[in-house]
């Protein structure tokens, strides 16, 4: 029976290796050969147990390593989604045109903060139409209906011919929605062009999906030389904007959102009164200061999460007197001193480990090391109040914010600067030297999950091990030995049974012989 050699855990009971089959013993001589056997055995076992130890550590192992990977993985993510300027910056917003719905106002790291107006005069639109009677569409003899659909966007053309039958037996209604079905499966590559049919209203919709003066279509009845029977264009958004200095911009776009002033605008509905003119409606914005407090308290608490569980691995010495228990060892104890010794079993295993202390050394370091291009008095996380604890107060190296009010100064006085100390990416993709500590972390974790993976394997084998990482390829070493060695095993129990049924054969023998000369002296 061989171990399994892709599973990291499905093989069983590696004492029953050698038990391939049950022998009777001991019926002339009164031995337990079994009992006698299974002594003998139990030195020749030593080998197999150490390499199933082996083996169950290096499992043990790997299971530590993806389990650290995943978290690196996470804080990797995290720092990912924080250094796009649209979650680490934050702006809050007030007035009539934001708090009434008529626009919804997001902030970038270039916002022009102050008071604005804006009237919307006209929101994009998408080309749509209706077609109120279905019965103008004509039937060929064989009651075939053929449309030609033109859509136009931006000066191109696609053209669908859409072909179905309208059986005599059809309703309106089943052939309106035969129709939509057959509108949309003709632009379903893109979803371009979409259908509807109500059935209470009778009312067949096609719409476009982009907005826009440069959108159209037209609908043609090919059965009817082409007669059109539906058309629609599409409108732009037409909007005003006065920023604080009361300069006034007019804006036409072909969408519902436009970026002035390094705002992103997303229009929600026009500022039209009851005699239909357009209103301006103020708003102003300016930089979240809690907010982003805030942005960076949570990443000090994911940092200090992440470097306390790392510290705790490699700190985490191992007490070689545990080591994995046999499955006859397991068999003689209670399930609760069963989890206790494995727990102490599985300690210290990545105690030391380069791959996680070169980490945490590469955060720290370059946690504090200047961002280059930046003022002196903020090209480091100290000027902006953040420090770590003293050894005695925290040895993982975990981070805090020592003064509030410098934070807040920094970014209120020199937020340019405070940003890109945090997100800025450097031109030398080569180095991490010149990038913002965001980007400076991401790529300090995707290089440790790249050798992460290359020793443990990568997270996608999770019953098994990766072949060509280093500690599949110790465990593809270790299962080969075990695999000889249960062979070994089985021809050295074999040769014990042989011996000892040819031990009872001569004591067979010897007892019929005594047997009979009892009986030959006991008949004189």
């Amino acid at each position: 029976m061989n171990v399994n050699s892709t599973s990291s855990t499905s093989y069983t009971n590696p004492y029953d290796a050698y038990k391939y089959y049950t022998r009777i013993g001991g019926l002339a001589s009164g031995l337990d050969t079994d009992s006698i056997i299974q002594g003998l055995m139990s030195v020749e076992k030593t080998k197999y147990n150490k390499l199933y130890q082996q083996k169950q550590l290096l499992e043990w192992q790997r299971q530590d390593y993806m389990d650290i990977a995943s978290a690196i993985s996470s804080f990797k993510d995290y720092v990912f989604n924080l250094k796009l300027s649209s979650n680490f910056v934050k702006y809050k917003t007030a007035g009539e045109a934001v708090d009434a719905g008529y626009v919804s106002v997001t902030g970038t790291a270039n916002t022009l903060e102050g008071n604005y107006q804006i009237k919307v005069e006209q929101l994009a639109t998408q080309a749509n139409a209706v077609v109120n009677d279905l019965t103008v569409i004509t039937k060929d003899a064989q009651n075939n209906v053929k449309l030609q659909i033109d859509l136009t966007v931006d000066g191109s053309t696609v053209t669908k011919t859409i072909e179905l039958t309208w059986n005599p037996g059809d309703s309106v209604a089943t052939f309106g929605a035969n129709l939509a079905k057959a509108i949309n499966s003709a632009f379903s590559t893109d979803g371009s062009v979409k259908a509807y049919y109500d059935s209470t209203l009778n009312k067949l919709i096609i719409a476009s999906q982009k907005t826009g003066s440069g959108v159209s279509f037209t609908v043609k009845d090919v059965n009817n030389n082409n007669a059109q029977i539906a058309s629609g264009i599409g409108t732009d958004a037409k909007v005003y904007i006065r920023d604080s200095f009361n300069n006034e911009s007019y804006v036409q776009s072909a969408t519902n959102t436009i970026n002035v002033y390094g705002m992103s605008i997303t229009l929600n509905k026009t500022t039209l009164d009851t005699q239909g003119i357009a209103q301006y409606k103020s708003f102003s914005i300016s930089k979240d200061v809690d907010a982003i407090v805030n942005n960076i308290k949570e990443l000090i608490n994911k940092y200090n999460e992440l470097v306390s569980k790392i510290y705790s691995k490699i700190t985490e010495k191992r007490n070689r007197d545990y080591l994995p228990l046999t499955e006859e060892q397991k068999s003689q104890m209670k399930d609760t001193d069963i989890q206790k010794w494995e727990e102490a079993a599985k300690k210290g295993l990545l105690y030391g480990d380069s791959i996680l202390s070169g980490f945490l050394n590469n955060l720290r370091y370059y946690l504090y090391k200047a961002v280059p291009g930046l003022p002196s008095n903020l090209d480091t996380i100290s000027e902006a109040g953040i420090e770590t604890y003293s050894y005695f107060e925290s040895k993982e190296g975990k981070i805090y914010i020592k003064d509030e009010s410098k934070l807040r100064q920094a970014i209120s006085n020199n937020f340019d600067a405070f940003v890109k100390l945090f997100t800025s990416s450097g031109s030398d993709t080569n180095t991490i030297e010149d990038d913002g500590i965001l980007q400076r972390f991401y790529n300090i974790a995707n290089d440790t999950l790249k050798k992460i993976y290359d020793k443990a394997g990568k997270p996608y084998f999770t019953s098994s091990y990766d072949p060509n990482s280093s500690i599949g390829k110790q465990l593809r070493s270790i299962i080969d030995q075990m695999n000889a060695e249960q062979e070994r095993l089985q021809k050295i129990e074999d040769r014990y049974y042989r011996q000892f049924t040819q031990l009872e054969r001569l004591i067979a023998q010897m007892n019929t012989q005594s047997s009979w000369l009892s009986q030959q002296f006991s008949g004189k």
